[in-house]
């Protein structure tokens, strides 16, 4: 094998999926597509596998995903699905009336309604009379009722992913649609980041009791070094335990973030197809920083921590610089970046453990807490206006 069919960053982990034993996620959400008329709501981090247990129950063949980016109604669900589906626009079919013998003459056509073609051929011979009509029509899709023909009662599971990025007032009218596909039989699934997993009851009150909440929790270390262990040796390397513990720190709890890890290290070390003998993977400091950085750019925010660092404009007194470890000088959004980038690398923190390192990384005076607070409060704003349909809260 190649060691991209072992390490799948964007794709399905065939050979280094991880089963999570914690919360019983694969029997709740087994139990959930069981139940009839039930909505899934699936919640979690960004990258932490949301897709891949849906994937993993409902498989990869039945599941019919739907992206939340961009749908400006309801009706647009359902199109999507068909598209996956490959349901054609529109369907034609023909009706032929005839009596008597054989017919000869003209034909004539139009367009008489929206969606709805027609032409017709007609004539006549001799004293038989005879006259043949035929009808050729064609029909649009038909929405959520042809999503419900196809697919209604059986084991095909639609997910519609990223539901948070939907405005309110189109949630409320995908809310409502699948409500009455899932009441018909529709198994449906939505995906949302945790701070906005109840959208889609708060979207549409009648669906309470109607949801079921699969929440998932950040990967633990242990969980993270169990993909290098089944990923390594089928790749043909040898690796140590300590060495996984420390990749599994630098994927942040994100298994996206600890496959793409393991694959740029393989890259780095120039191998790139499974061997049948193991061979130690052998890279030096330099070598396995350079593969972090490079497995850095498949997040590239570049221009807005640029934004964050420089802060708000400046109106009147210039802001106060620190001392800081790095050896610079630079204000309280600076050190709060520096904060923020300290090992070991954590994707939330309560307010004692950022204050706390960004006294850390200043010497000998450092931000006080309305600063600090104030600043944190901008770079949510930063982040909110450089990234509006995230919706960042």
């Amino acid at each position: 094998m190649k060691v991209t069919e072992i390490f799948t960053p964007s794709d399905y982990p065939t050979h280094t999926y991880v089963a999570r034993s914690e919360d019983r996620l694969e029997e709740r959400m087994r139990e959930a597509l069981a139940t009839p008329g039930e909505i899934v709501s699936v919640s979690g981090p960004s990258k932490s596998g949301k897709t891949v247990l849906i994937e993993k129950v409902a498989g990869r063949d039945n599941l019919i995903s739907v992206t939340g980016a961009g749908i400006t109604s309801g009706s647009e669900v359902w199109d999507r699905a068909l598209d996956w589906m490959d349901a054609p626009s529109q369907v034609g079919g023909s009706v032929t009336h005839a009596l008597g013998g054989s017919v000869s003459g003209g034909a004539k056509g139009g367009v008489s309604i929206p969606l709805v073609a027609s032409a017709q051929a007609e004539g006549s011979v001799g004293a038989n009379a005879s006259r043949t009509t035929q009808t050729t029509e064609s029909r649009g899709r038909g929405g959520m009722a042809q999503v419900v023909r196809e697919i209604g009662n059986s084991s095909y599971v639609l997910l519609v992913d990223d539901f948070h990025y939907m405005a309110p007032a189109i949630q409320a009218d995908v809310a409502k649609q699948i409500k009455e596909a899932a009441r018909q039989g529709v198994k449906i699934v939505t995906a949302s980041v945790p701070h906005r997993s109840d959208d889609v009851v708060r979207s549409n009150p009648e669906l309470r009791g109607r949801v079921r909440a699969v929440d998932t929790m950040p990967w633990k270390a242990s969980e993270l070094v169990e993909i290098g262990r089944l990923g390594f040796p089928k790749a043909g390397l040898e690796v140590t335990d300590v060495f996984l513990q420390e990749l599994a720190v630098e994927a942040s709890q994100s298994p996206q973030l600890m496959q793409a890890i393991c694959l740029q290290l393989c890259f780095t070390a120039k191998h790139y197809d499974s061997t049948l003998f193991k061979r130690p993977l052998n890279l030096t400091q330099d070598e396995i920083k350079r593969a972090f950085e490079e497995t850095s750019t498949r997040t590239d925010f570049a221009s807005l921590i640029r934004s964050m660092h420089a802060g708000p404009k400046v109106r009147g007194t210039e802001r106060k610089e620190f001392g800081l470890e790095d050896g610079s000088r630079g204000d309280v959004y600076r050190a709060l970046l520096l904060a923020l980038r300290r090992d070991p690398p954590t994707l939330s923190f309560s307010w004692n453990e950022l204050s706390g390192r960004v006294q850390r990384v200043c010497s000998p005076d450092f931000p006080q807490a309305a600063s600090l607070s104030t600043a944190c409060a901008q770079i949510a704003r930063i982040a909110r206006e450089m990234f509006p349909g995230q919706r960042v809260l």
